[in-house]
C-alpha cells in the first residue's frame, strides 16, 4: 500500500498541476487576447473553444486533478501515514471546492449559455459574461496553483526505518 500510495501522490500533483498549467494559460495569454474581440469575434472563438476542450485527454486530466488526491489521502491512511492523509485530504477538499465545484457553478453555466448565442446577435450582457467567466478562471487559477505547491512540497514516501 505504501508503494501504491507514493504512485498516486505523483499522480495525484502531476495532474493538478497540468490543470494549473492550463489555467495559467487561459488567464495570462488567451483571456487576454479575446478581450481584445468584438461581439461576434469573441463568441464564434468561446463556441469553438468550448467544442474542442471535450476530448478524453482533457476529460482524464480534469477528473483526474478532481479525484486522484482523495484516492491518495485513502491510500496513505490505509498505510498509516495519517498525517500525510490529512494533508492531501485539505488539498483534495480546497481543489474539489476552487476548482471543480467553482467550474461547475460559474464556468459551465456560462459555456452553456454561450453554446446558445448567435455570434450575429450577441445579448447586450455578452461583456459582463466574459468577464464573470474570465474571473471564475483566474480563482481556478490560483486555487490550482496553490494545490499544485503544497502538493509538490509534501513528502511522496515514507523515511527509511533505522
Amino acid at each position: 500500500m505504501k508503494l501504491a500510495a507514493t504512485v498516486l501522490q505523483i499522480v495525484a500533483t502531476c495532474l493538478i498541476g497540468l490543470m494549473a498549467g492550463f489555467f495559467f494559460a487561459f488567464s495570462v495569454d488567451v483571456a487576454p487576447a479575446m478581450r481584445e474581440l468584438d461581439a461576434h469575434g469573441y463568441i464564434t472563438t468561446q463556441q469553438a473553444i468550448n467544442r474542442a476542450v471535450r476530448n478524453l485527454p482533457f476529460a482524464l486530466v480534469y477528473f483526474g486533478a478532481a479525484v486522484t488526491p482523495f484516492v491518495a489521502a485513502l491510500a496513505l491512511y490505509v498505510a498509516g501515514r495519517r498525517r500525510n492523509a490529512a494533508l492531501w485530504l485539505g488539498v483534495a477538499l480546497v481543489y474539489a471546492a476552487g476548482v471543480f465545484l467553482l467550474t461547475r457553478e460559474v464556468n459551465v453555466p456560462i459555456n452553456n449559455a454561450l453554446a446558445l448565442w448567435n455570434p450575429q446577435l450577441p445579448p447586450v450582457e455578452w461583456q459582463r459574461a466574459r468577464d464573470d467567466w474570465n474571473a471564475a478562471n483566474l480563482m481556478r487559477c490560483l486555487v490550482a496553483c496553490a494545490c499544485f505547491a503544497v502538493a509538490a512540497a509534501l513528502p511522496k514516501r515514507s523515511a527509511p526505518k533505522a
